[in-house]
This record gives C-alpha cells, sequence and structure tokens, in this order.
C-alpha cells in the first residue's frame, strides 16, 4: 500500500477513534460508544463493497467507476487496468491469428488440414505441387488421395512426434518428409516438405566419411606402428614413456573409430555387401562370444529357433551390445544375456544391473557419436558408435532395438528378429 492510500485510512480509523473518544466523553458509555462506532464504520464498508460490487456486475466499465477514496479507489484502478490489459491481450491473439493463418497460406511447405477422419478440410497452394492435393479433394480422405502404408500408419499412430519419408505422388524423384501435428480434438495438421536436397547431402555426408575413414586408415597404420616400436625400446627415457604411451592409445582409438565409420557407412549403402545369408545359431554364437570376455556374463537360453542373417554382422551386434554393458557397468556388476521366444519374435537380450540411464537420453542413444555419459565413455576409450552400428544392423535383418533404463536399477537392451524371417538382403 502505498504512503497516500495508507494516509488516508489512518484518517478512516482516526476519525472512528475520535468518535469513539467524543460519544465515551459525552455519556460515560465507553462499550456502547465503541460498539456504535464500530458498526458504523461497518455499515461505511458494507456500502463501498456493495458499491463495488454492483460495478463488477456491470461490466467494470470507465465512466461508472464508483466514487472513492483510499484503498477503494485503488482496487478500481487495478480492476480497470487489469481489464484494459486482457483487452490487449485480446487484440493481440486476434491479431496473432490473423497473421497465422497469412503465414499459413504463404507456407513454403504443403499444409493440408484434417478432420477427426483423415478428410481434407483445407490446403494451401504447396500441397498442390508437392502431394497433388487441389481444392477438389476438399471432404476427401487424405489417405484415400496418397497411397502409401506408411502415411496410414501415421494416421493412426499415437505418437505425434514420428516423423515419415515418401515419394511425392506427382514426382517420384522427390522425397518427402511428412509430420502430423495435433490441432485440437477433432482437427490435425499434416506438413510435408520436399527434402530431396538433403538426403543426396547426406548421401555425400556418407561417401565423404567412408572416402575419408578409407584414407585415413592407412597413415594412421604407419603412425601406430612407429609408436609401438618406440614405446617398446627398452632406452626410452622416462620422461617420454608416458606421453609416448597416450599417443599410442589415441591412435588405437581413432582406429577403432575410423573402423567402426568404415562399418556404419557399409552397412548404409545397398551397393556394397559382400556376405551371404546364413542360418545363424544364436545359443552357439552367444556361447562362443562370452567366452571371449574378460568378464562374467550370465547366459541364459530359453529356445534354439535359428535365424537367418549375415553372420558377421550379427556378432558385431551381439557384441556391442555385451560390451557396452561391460564398459559402462561397474566390475562386479551382474550382466545377463538371454535369447528367448516372445510370442512371434526371437528376442536377443542384455540386462546389467548398473547407474542406469537418464530417461532424457534414451531417444538419443543410437545417433552417432552420441553419450549419455561423455566423460566415462571417453575414459573407457568408447568410439560413440556402438549403439548406431547395433541399429543399422537390426534395421538390415528386419528386427526392431528397445531400450529400457531406469536410475539407479539398470538397463535393458532387447532386439526383436521376426519368428520366420526371410534372408534381409
Amino acid at each position: 500500500m502505498k504512503p497516500a492510500i495508507l494516509s488516508i485510512e489512518k484518517w478512516h480509523i482516526t476519525l472512528a477513534i475520535l468518535a469513539i473518544l467524543l460519544g465515551g466523553l459525552l455519556t460515560g458509555a465507553w462499550l456502547i460508544s465503541i460498539a456504535l462506532s464500530l458498526f458504523g464504520y461497518i455499515i461505511w464498508m458494507y456500502y463501498r463493497i456493495h458499491q463495488f460490487y454492483i460495478w463488477i456486475i456491470n461490466g467494470t466499465r470507465q465512466n461508472n467507476v464508483p466514487d472513492s477514496d483510499g484503498i477503494w479507489d485503488k482496487i478500481n484502478y487495478q480492476v480497470l487496468q487489469d481489464k484494459n490489459k486482457s483487452n490487449n491481450r485480446k487484440k493481440r491473439l486476434n491479431a496473432l491469428l490473423k497473421r497465422s493463418q497469412s503465414i499459413l497460406k504463404g507456407f513454403p511447405y504443403a499444409a493440408i488440414v484434417l478432420d477427426q477422419s483423415n478428410a481434407v478440410e483445407w490446403s494451401n497452394k504447396e500441397s498442390s505441387a508437392l502431394l497433388n492435393i487441389v481444392k477438389n479433394d476438399k471432404g476427401q480422405r487424405i489417405n484415400h488421395l496418397i497411397r502409401s502404408p506408411k502415411l496410414y500408419k501415421l494416421l493412426h499412430s499415437n505418437d505425434r512426434s514420428n516423423e515419415i519419408e515418401i515419394e511425392s505422388p506427382k514426382d517420384s524423384s522427390v522425397q518427402l518428409l511428412l509430420k502430423l501435428i495435433t490441432l485440437g480434438v477433432d482437427s490435425k495438421l499434416l506438413i510435408a516438405r520436399d527434402i530431396t536436397q538433403r538426403n543426396r547431402t547426406l548421401e555425400m555426408r556418407k561417401s565423404f566419411i567412408s572416402n575419408a575413414s578409407h584414407e585415413l586408415r592407412t597413415p594412421l597404420t604407419v603412425i601406430s606402428g612407429y609408436l609401438e616400436i618406440i614405446k617398446e625400446d627398452k632406452s626410452l627415457p622416462q620422461s617420454l614413456s608416458s606421453p609416448i604411451n597416450t599417443a599410442y592409445e589415441q591412435v588405437e582409438r581413432m582406429q577403432n573409430i575410423i573402423e567402426d565409420l568404415l562399418t556404419l557407412s557399409r552397412l548404409e549403402s545397398t551397393n556394397d555387401i559382400q556376405d551371404i545369408s546364413t542360418n545363424i545359431n544364436m545359443a552357439k554364437l552367444i556361447n562362443h562370444i562370452c567366452q571371449d570376455l574378460n568378464r562374467q556374463v550370465i547366459i541364459e537360453i530359453n529356445t534354439n529357433e535359428i535365424i537367418i542373417g549375415i553372420e558377421t554382422e550379427i556378432i558385431s551386434l551381439c557384441t556391442n551390445l555385451i560390451q557396452n554393458a561391460i564398459f559402462y557397468t561397474q566390475k562386479h556388476t551382474k550382466i545377463i544375456t538371454r535369447w528367448y521366444k516372445d510370442k512371434d519374435k526371437l528376442c536377443f537380450e542384455v540386462q546389467d544391473f548398473g547407474a542406469g540411464i537418464p530417461h532424457k537420453h534414451l531417444a538419443r542413444l543410437t545417433q552417432r557419436f552420441y553419450r549419455a555419459d561423455k566423460g566415462r565413455s571417453k575414459e573407457q576409450g568408447g568410439t560413440g558408435l556402438g549403439l548406431a552400428i547395433v541399429n543399422h544392423i537390426a534395421q538390415r535383418h528386419n528386427a526392431t532395438l528397445s531400450i529400457n533404463s531406469k536410475v539407479g536399477i539398470g538397463s535393458t537392451f532387447t532386439v526383436r528378429f521376426n519368428l520366420s524371417q526371410p534372408s534381409p538382403l
């Protein structure tokens, strides 16, 4: 309360006290004087509240503000200020809505508003250029206009973070990225943008990474060889021993990164496949991998089912998942490897009881060079490519990788293969 308001309220209270004193001195009935004075003050306050109530229910118009002073004047002023702010907000929102509609009309991407049944309600000009959706298509279901199993799944998926890539129904050489956004209970916005150039750039990047990795392989091998000769030289001064060992370790780490990059490049290339599909005995393969480890891993084999695939890639998948569990858990932490049948799926699973991974990292773990714990990963010598390799191998074998983890409990990595699996190639 500001001093001016406080002084006015003090004056009101002072008048009430003077009335009590005057009545008490004149009559000697102090209790009656106090009661009457307080009753008068309450009646006055009630009158002010009644005026305020009448003003409120009549719409708080500025020309009908009740006469008041002190704190009531401040309350009336504050109500008017809030009303003005609310009106200004409404004006800004209306202006923003009109601006948004204008932006949507000039949106550089195809934008289509769908109703609850996925019928077209509105579309912009780009929709005609990219998706061949015209004004006459209003009321038609989008999945009848664009025949795509991917689009059908997107429309009926509850996960609005999903995106799909399809060929343009107007030009098969154009690649489109589609995303569905929920606008309300009964409306959705389908956005499509041309990613042809982006995909070409990605292909160029993959080619560059592959070529650069091949070119770096030979000089690193030479450097590694010289460093190995130097560090085994008994005449090497003690002061140089530590730097040479560190350099050798970093060269080894770089060689591992290059090998993993080359593996990823090969997996991503559909024209560079030299292996052939064979029957793979997973039980035998898992036992063989775990025998070569320097850490005890519990093996649980609950089925003798085999899968059809590329054995070298499946070995890489299993090894990466098991070694990840070893790298990122304490020495005596229990690790379990399972091979079992779950309905129509064959599952390879690696479970550890380590520190766990925070939920915010799980969706990005299969990205290249992404690490949930960067410091520890570098300390262990990880490349940050292991799970990316696992994910690519799983996709090539029509399998899916799922990751479940809780902090303080542990992590479970599961690869689910189709039970009756055709050759992935």
